[in-house]
């Protein structure tokens, strides 16, 4: 069994550790800047709060670099100089690629990624939903893929291989289906608040709306979830829509709504939205 520790004892380092030892991963320890981080971090998850960062790189076979991402590569620059030849050493970002692990232009053979598709926002309560987590696997060694694929084998998640040219528009996809939706549900939360409604009114409608659009996505899928006024191919709404908005929403409403128009062609191939892009032009 390969001993697992984590540099950096943040939210994510926290999470993932505490998970891998619900399913038995070997979780050797914890070493990061701040020792009472440290401290909190090897507690919570039974393991060891190393005061050097040798100690754990030599105690480990498999090393997490758990930190933000503008910092893995300097944490890198000094975990390359310790004896890690035959160690797994990979990082958690979503965007940066294992190829960043080199030491003279040549990338560490058993440098990986792990990705989870989730938004961990604590560091000792987030572990609970991670069964329901997908996480995407990149790595250009096949021996580094199969050593964690064995090593993450007792784990329930689906763990998916992706490319390392793909990671950047993998991560954009991910931020656009979760921190833009925040940004949406901000726009929206604040043009009904714009209404004259009643605040508890207004939360409790949005929340119960937002919801049960989201449940119907994934259930149906995106084009067999269309409802509204672009489905339907109703442009005086949309004309009246763009008449009251904010100027400063006008532009999102109208990409948004251009997305809509493709969708709803297929849904509808034989009706014609012409008029309606129209209305939608900047």
């Amino acid at each position: 069994m390969m001993n697992i520790g984590f540099i950096g004892a943040g939210k994510v380092g926290c999470t993932l550790a505490k998970y891998f030892s619900l399913f038995g991963l070997q979780i050797t320890g914890f070493y990061s800047r701040d020792y009472q981080q440290t401290q909190a971090a090897s507690e919570f998850t039974g393991s060891k709060a190393y005061l050097t960062l040798s100690c754990l790189v030599e105690d480990c076979d498999c090393l997490f670099l758990t930190v933000p991402d503008s910092q893995i590569s300097s944490v890198w620059q000094v975990v390359s100089r310790l004896p890690i030849e035959n160690k797994l050493v990979g990082h958690c970002s979503g965007l940066l690629t294992s190829q960043l692990f080199t030491v003279d232009h040549i990338v560490h053979p058993l440098a990986f990624s792990l990705h989870p598709l989730s938004a961990i926002y604590d560091r000792f309560t987030c572990y609970k939903e991670m069964a329901k987590v997908s996480f995407t696997l990149e790595a250009n060694n096949p021996l580094a893929l199969a050593k964690l694929q064995q090593m993450l084998s007792p784990l329930v998640n689906a763990i998916a291989i992706l490319s390392a040219e793909h990671k950047a528009l993998y991560h954009a996809a991910c931020v656009m289906l979760s921190n833009h939706v925040i940004a949406l549900a901000q726009v929206g939360s604040d043009m009904l608040a714009q209404c004259g409604l009643d605040p508890h009114f207004c939360q409790q409608a949005w929340h119960d709306l937002f919801l049960a659009n989201a449940k119907n996505i994934c259930n149906v899928g995106t084009i067999n979830a269309l409802t509204g006024p672009v489905e339907r191919n109703d442009a005086n709404t949309i004309k009246q829509h763009l008449l009251n908005l904010p100027a400063d929403i006008k532009p999102l409403y109208q990409q948004l709504s251009t997305v809509l128009v493709n969708l709803s062609r297929q849904k509808h191939p034989n009706r014609d939205y012409h008029q309606l892009e129209l209305e939608l032009l900047p």
